[in-house]
């Protein structure tokens, strides 16, 4: 694949920077303070993590980051808000999430996921973020902070919940699809048959050697064949695919395709099987120059085997990328 992308690369186009959004809500992220620990790693399934918190305002949410790593395996993450439940004090049901992938050896950072449905948070109204992850995960907890969530937890996603020690939460909160400096979403996304908004991101920055360069979707159908679609036009408009796929946009040009296999699995799932509802595109990028200032696009589509449309496809926003 790196050796593909290379040979396509040297046609690709320059274009303008982006910078990365703000979020509309963020906790201790001023600092990259947090316990050196790790999570436990259950045989019984992934762990799940709830922070309550109450919304300071209106917020229609669109994705999260965490402070996190994963140095000692490859595993996936995912970042969920769940519901509150008043009488039980804690969290009731699950109202939306996504996730990412982090290899083995993933530095300490922010990373996170867009969400597969978008959250209408209403002020005052408590909700829990709920993180799901497959242990030995670098735990977003400033201990040093007085901005503390309530913690409960469910180790190996079994049992009842249980009260945990508060963290000092270390979360952005995003109001837009999540992007990077020099990596834009455009375009919108269709949801298929599951009713979830498949999305489009990437966790690291295009930059000229970085291996571990990856573009993510999150949201889609689950065990399904998947297509990256690289485009090279800067000024590509998105392209309606109505009549035979409504509602869904080409958000590229299309010069080149990967094909790959969305996965089945949980966050302990390995690279090859893969996360549920997830597909990740490794695009290691070269330690060459000549790569410095390319454009691409990039969207992803996956098949929908109960779609009922003459297109049976699912198609993520858009990403317009310049390598640095």
């Amino acid at each position: 694949m790196k050796k593909n992308f290379l040979l396509c690369a040297g046609l690709l186009l320059g274009t303008a920077l982006s910078a990365q959004t703000k979020p509309c809500f963020s906790m201790n992220d001023s600092n990259n303070n947090a316990v050196r620990l790790i999570s436990v790693k259950s045989s019984k399934g992934p762990n799940l993590w709830a922070l309550k918190w109450t919304s300071p305002s209106l917020l229609i949410a669109r994705g999260m980051t965490i402070y996190t790593n994963s140095k000692y395996r490859d595993g996936f993450q995912s970042l969920e808000i769940w519901s509150d439940d008043p009488q039980a004090k804690q969290p009731k049901a699950r109202m939306g999430g996504g996730t990412w992938f982090l290899p083995k050896g993933t530095p300490s950072g922010w990373y996170g996921t867009n969400f597969d449905k978008v959250q209408i948070l209403q002020k005052g109204k408590t909700y829990w973020f709920v993180w799901a992850e497959g242990g030995w995960s670098g735990i977003p907890n400033d201990k040093t902070s007085t901005a503390k969530l309530p913690l409960m937890s469910k180790i190996g996603g079994v049992g009842s919940w249980k009260g945990q020690i508060p963290w000092g939460f270390k979360c952005r909160l995003y109001c837009s699809l999540l992007d990077q400096a020099s990596v834009k979403p455009v375009g919108k996304s269709c949801m298929g048959s599951t009713q979830e908004l498949p999305t489009t991101f990437s966790n690291t920055a295009p930059n000229v050697g970085n291996a571990s360069f990856r573009i993510e979707g999150t949201g889609v159908p689950s065990g399904a064949p998947a297509w990256l679609i690289l485009g090279r036009n800067s000024n590509f408009k998105p392209v309606s695919l109505a009549p035979i796929a409504p509602g869904c946009w080409l958000n590229t040009d299309i010069f080149f395709l990967f094909v790959s296999k969305t996965g089945t699995g949980n966050q302990q799932a390995s690279p090859q099987v893969g996360a549920a509802h997830h597909i990740v595109f490794p695009l290691g990028l070269p330690n060459d120059q000549r790569l410095k200032g390319l454009f691409f696009g990039a969207q992803i589509m996956v098949f929908d085997k109960n779609a009922t449309s003459t297109l049976p496809m699912v198609f993520t926003n858009g990403l317009r990328v310049t390598i640095q």
